[in-house]
């Protein structure tokens, strides 16, 4: 089993608006992959942050997804409203195994 974790930054004063557009997002990815996120944000730490998280079977099934939403025009098209909501480059992937 593996849980991939995506993460970035909000830009200060855009939390909510990020928060909206991340639910948005997630059921883009849905449909997609057939796949549920879980939207989640910090409460301690580093202000803005937001992370998506599901789990994949295995590392295959993860590209396969990421495959699938690289060629979805809606994705594409909502990944640039974020532009406008992140902070540049906070953007961070991370794949865990389940031992």
């Amino acid at each position: 089993m593996i849980t991939f974790v995506r993460s970035a930054t909000a830009l200060p004063g855009k939390i909510g608006e990020a928060v909206v557009w991340a639910k948005e997002v997630s059921t883009i990815v849905e449909r997609v992959t057939g796949k549920k996120l879980m939207i989640s944000t910090t409460f301690g730490g580093a202000i803005g942050g937001i992370a998506w998280v599901t789990q994949y079977d295995n590392a295959g099934q993860a590209e396969d997804a990421m495959s699938k939403l690289t060629a979805d025009r809606e994705y594409l098209g909502a990944l640039s409203k974020a532009q406008n909501l992140f902070v540049p480059g906070s953007g961070h992937d991370q794949m865990w195994k389940h031992v």
